[in-house]
């Protein structure tokens, strides 16, 4: 197998930020041996069209700044090659041949902007948050309303109709005929982007490749009726989501590669030559998030590369052209005979930028001490944040872009929580103490290093603990300024959505609300409490919603009608949660509610047999990392490891192994814990008893008996 060795080259700077699918490489021209030109759009309004010569831009056309960019696509009759470059900019669509001439013009009228768009000959898809709809020659001829928000479309060029398949923020997958959805294929995260396997679909044009939030890769066949997966690789190392997906022959070997970027910096590849199942070959480790990223030959045409642009307008290749040559033993660096004039120049440059900046900066000054009614103007700057449910590990993924260096950013939050820090982060992180009384229970600041413009932090929440986690984020432009973003931290934050039905044969506890609520109203309520409930009330007069907590692996269904709702759970507290909060909303309505339950006791058993598994092995791991250091001074003694036991032993061998299992041991251990007592008190709350009281107690026999689940069970449902 081939050794894949890239290098660098940084090419060129945008004005403003470039998000996802907003960069495309024109197709090269077989005849001439050229090197491809690159398409962009800037969330400034910005459509440029260049190439690279010698290391220099070569404008072809650029357009004025104006309404923001969300998507770039190439389109052209069917059967040739597609060189015409199509932008969503709001509302509107535009075309532009490849020597810049604006050929096209269309305003969809819709009222959101265009989130998403695919083009396939003389058909035009776009998608905003929750609107898909179909143009044959600008003219509308399907349409569909979603309730959960699309973050992509992709296109099946089927032999006899073409197939949109849409991905959305509720992890399915919805492949579409005409006005109606075929069916609905969950996967394992959110979906972030999608694209045809080899960029053709594959033998049977119906294999698509997806990428999802949390960082995981997955291929599947989109039958008529059913998906089938061909593989899938989960995110065992907990990198960062997946931001762009392409596939390009960079090792030469006639099978083309699967490139992958994530959202911070990273770039792998991956190859199919010897497997059906992609093998990782190469990965290259940035710091800056990259949105795009297409194999082609841009700066040499004899070397193939793979050109990134990131989210602050960078655009660099990683290309097989070596940089240096060996000669005699000796490394020459290859360089341009005019490689020293270019540096002058630069020189010089920069040194002139630098006196027009100070003097701007002195006429600045000068104006604001002669004015005392003068006003700085405050420069606006976009940021890009997220904040995701990670199913791997139950917390909360936050990540927070900036196309301007960030200089500094605090968070705060109204109830207790965990922030996590992350081993790539450069900033500096600190804690503060808070006050009850400022109605603040977490206040963490993060101090940033120069041109840090990407942050990422984990969120550890408490169920039945809800409230808003802001953040407040300082740039390093003067004058300074911040920006505030909110996010909800929900009372079930840990129920995710589920289109697994619940088993009608397992014991179940049921809560059943009645008053005189109305449908939106007992929606609105539901989509408090839970994340991934669509914003509006769907048509039908009636809604099932299920849900699955990621931590325990409890189910969770609601079912509700006006003046009428019933939820089913085998987890008490789940139950508990939502009767506070169902009645606290309901006080704030002055609406009367009457509430019934139908609690089960086997439903305790249960529960408690999925924890306690679960604590017997965060236990023995601690005791196995306890008993790291006391062996290993055994054995440094002098002592022959023949005097330890197979277990001992065991332990030793797989030292680092436990250390590392162990760094979270401790905050899963205490969680699991905690969810106990809350059983504990949850359950004989329904029976009208206050049992706090005795929680040491019930720690004592937890510590006791967690590996004799049975006698714990009968202890607790005896107190």
């Amino acid at each position: 197998m081939l050794e894949l060795q890239l290098n660098r080259v940084d090419y060129f700077k945008t004005t403003s930020s470039v998000t996802s699918k907003c960069m495309r490489l024109l197709p090269r021209d077989s005849a001439k041996k050229e090197t491809q030109k690159i398409a962009l759009g800037e969330s400034n309004g910005i459509v440029q069209l260049f190439s690279v010569r010698k290391k220099d831009i070569n404008s072809i056309f650029k357009t004025t700044p104006g309404r923001r960019i969300t998507r770039v696509e190439l389109g052209g009759r069917l059967g040739e090659t597609p060189d015409r470059i199509f932008v969503a900019a709001e509302t509107e669509v535009r075309g532009y041949s490849k020597k810049g001439k604006q050929f096209y013009t269309f305003d969809t009228n819709v009222s959101d902007p265009i989130r998403c768009m695919a083009i396939l000959g003389s058909s035009l898809y776009t998608c905003t948050d929750t609107t898909y709809t179909h143009y044959v020659e600008s003219n509308e001829t399907d349409t569909l309303t979603f309730a959960a928000k699309m973050n992509d479309i992709v296109i099946l060029p089927l032999p006899i109709q073409a197939m949109p398949v849409i991905a959305c923020q509720d992890r399915l997958l919805r492949p579409l005929n005409k006005s109606s959805v075929l069916y609905e294929a969950e996967i394992p995260g959110i979906p972030t982007t999608l694209i045809l396997s080899n960029k053709t679909g594959g033998p049977t044009k119906s294999e698509i490749v997806y990428g999802t939030s949390d960082g995981r890769l997955g291929q599947l066949e989109i039958g008529s009726i059913s998906t089938s997966t061909k593989w899938e690789i989960a995110n065992p190392k907990h990198l960062s989501g997946i931001s762009a997906i392409d596939f390009y022959d960079i090792l030469a070997d006639g099978v083309p590669d699967m490139i992958v970027a994530r959202e911070d910096g990273t770039v792998e590849v991956y190859n199919f030559e010897t497997t059906d199942e992609p093998i990782l070959k190469y990965t290259y480790n940035g710091t800056e998030s990259i949105t795009n990223i297409e194999g082609g030959t841009v700066g040499n045409a004899n070397y193939d590369e793979l050109v990134c642009c990131t989210y602050q307008g960078w655009i660099f290749g990683l290309t097989s052209q070596p940089l240096q040559h060996e000669l005699g033993g000796e490394i020459i660096v290859t360089q341009n005979d005019d490689l020293g004039h270019k540096i002058e120049e630069l020189k010089n440059e920069i040194e002139e930028l630098q006196r027009k900046l100070l003097t701007t900066h002195e006429r600045y000054h000068e104006a604001i001490k002669s004015n005392a009614n003068a006003i700085s103007t405050i420069r606006e700057f976009r940021v890009n944040d997220r904040f995701e449910l990670n199913r791997d590990d139950a917390t909360y993924n936050l990540t927070i872009e900036s196309e301007i260096p960030i200089d500094n950013v605090l968070l705060q939050c109204d109830v207790i929580l965990d922030i996590l820090d992350v081993e790539k982060n450069s900033a500096v992180m600190s804690f503060s103490d808070c006050d009850p009384k400022d109605n603040n229970a977490v206040l963490v600041t993060y101090r940033c290093q120069v041109n840090t413009t990407r942050l990422e932090m984990h969120v550890r929440t408490i169920e039945g603990h809800y409230g808003t986690l802001q953040l407040y984020i300082t740039s390093k432009i003067q004058p300074r300024c911040s920006m505030l973003r909110r996010h909800t931290i929900k009372p079930l934050s840990l129920h995710q959505r589920s289109t697994i039905s619940i088993d009608p044969n397992k014991p179940m506890n049921t809560m059943k609300i009645t008053g005189s609520f109305s449908y939106a109203e007992i929606h609105s309520w539901i989509q408090f409490c839970l994340a991934d409930v669509p914003e509006r009330p769907p048509v039908d007069k009636e809604n099932r919603l299920t849900y699955t907590n990621i931590f325990l692996q409890t189910q969770l269904e609601c079912i509700y009608r006006q003046e009428e709702a019933i939820f089913r759970s085998e987890n008490v507290s789940t139950i508990s949660i939502l009767k506070d909060v169902m009645s606290k909303k309901a006080t704030e309505k002055k609406i009367t509610l009457n509430i019934t339950y139908e609690l089960s006791n086997e439903t305790i058993s249960s529960t408690l047999s999925q924890m306690l598994p679960m604590i017997a092995h965060y236990k023995t791991l601690t005791d196995k990392y306890n008993l790291i250091e006391p062996l290993k001074e055994l054995v440094m003694d002098g002592s022959s490891d023949d005097v330890l036991t197979p277990e001992h032993r065991h332990i030793l061998n797989n030292a680092n192994s436990i250390r590392e299992q162990y760094k979270q041991t401790p905050v899963h251990l205490n969680r699991l814990c905690s969810m106990v007592a809350d059983l504990f008190i949850d359950k004989h709350k329904f029976e009208g008893i206050n049992v706090k009281a005795k929680i040491p107690l019930l720690f004592d026999k937890l510590n006791t008996s967690f590996s004799q689940p049975q006698v714990f069970i009968d202890f607790f449902n005896s107190l």
